[in-house]
């Protein structure tokens, strides 16, 4: 068995990454200035992978491989990573929910308040030279019925966040989770029932719908069954709401206002003439708010993430180690 185990990192990490690089038993490459190509080619010698999303990890990479150990993903989704495959394989596939959840959570925090408060449509008539105050009178959070769709890492935080403000909070998810003191566990019948303020904070690729699971969870179906006029959050994956549901129950007045974060097609450039007209619709909006896919993305949670992953590598490695 080899003493060492030999890891490439193909995308840049934050400098604390480093401190893990003391790890006697690793031994890391730093390949994220080379070539795709030149990776590929050379992934037979690796035993483990760190990323953030360089690459698809499907069959066609796989093959590539010898004899690959673990693959870790410097984020929490698994987009882009076929998990059935790395199960099949017995390659452990490792990443780092609990390092960018703060930053989700508070973004989410922030979005809802300045929804609720009217700050794009007050900010853009200031710059138009006119003082609205009536017509940008605010709504308080405290007070509101908040209905949380998952309640992972994300989820749970954010339920927190929400109670200590004076929110009534509900929570669905698919799969059975311990009930706790911030919020209450509801069917998504009773949370489309009360809710008038809805976050969804599921991963696209679901474990009980597989992959892609989630695609579309948010439909017209799901928003014509809320008994009242909701404002709306997405700070997951994009796909997991249509946006031409978005745009239908925004135009409609059933959803009051909205702020999104994930898109379902993020790479601008690349939009269908449909994708291109409902982004403009979408954008125009006074009552919506778009981020570029930034809530997990602060200085802080770039370190965060790191240094969970590096954790749980030499977890892995040293578990490794043990069972030789």
């Amino acid at each position: 068995m080899k003493k060492i185990l030999k890891v490439i990192i193909i995308d840049e990490l934050h400098e604390s990454f480093k401190f893990h690089f003391l790890n006697k038993n690793i031994e890391y490459t730093y390949a994220y200035d080379w070539k795709d190509n030149d990776i590929i080619n050379q992934m037979q010698d690796f035993d483990g992978l760190i990323l953030r999303s360089r690459f698809a990890i499907d069959k066609k990479f796989i093959q590539k491989t010898k004899h690959l150990l673990f693959v870790a993903r410097v984020g929490s989704g698994t987009d882009g990573i076929d998990k059935k495959l790395l199960a099949q394989k017995k390659i452990q596939l490792l990443t780092a929910p609990e390092g960018n959840r703060n930053a989700v959570a508070e973004h989410t925090l922030g979005m809802m308040l300045s929804v609720l408060n009217n700050f794009k449509k007050a900010q853009n008539e200031l710059s138009n030279f006119q003082w609205k105050r009536e017509a940008n009178r605010g709504i308080e959070l405290s007070g509101k019925t908040v209905g949380i769709v998952g309640y992972g890492n994300v989820g749970k935080l954010l339920s927190q966040k929400l109670n200590a403000l004076g929110c009534e909070v509900l929570v669905y998810d698919k799969r059975d989770k311990k009930q706790d003191s911030f919020a209450k566990q509801v069917s998504l019948e009773e949370l489309q029932e009360k809710a008038q303020i809805v976050s969804i904070h599921i991963p696209l690729d679901d474990e009980i719908g597989g992959e892609n699971g989630n695609l579309h969870f948010a439909d017209e179906q799901f928003f014509e069954r809320f008994a009242n006029p909701i404002f709306f959050f997405n700070t997951s994956r994009g796909s997991v709401a249509k946006m031409e549901a978005i745009l239908k129950y925004l135009k409609n007045g059933k959803i009051r206002g909205a702020g999104l974060d994930v898109l379902e097609n993020e790479k601008l450039h690349t939009f269908t003439e449909l994708q291109k007209k409902q982004f403009e619709e979408i954008n125009a909006m006074q009552n919506v708010i778009l981020t570029p896919h930034v809530a997990g993305w602060t200085h802080e949670s770039y370190e965060g993430l790191n240094k969970v992953l590096g954790e749980k590598i030499n977890q892995f490695v040293e578990k490794h180690f043990q069972k030789a």
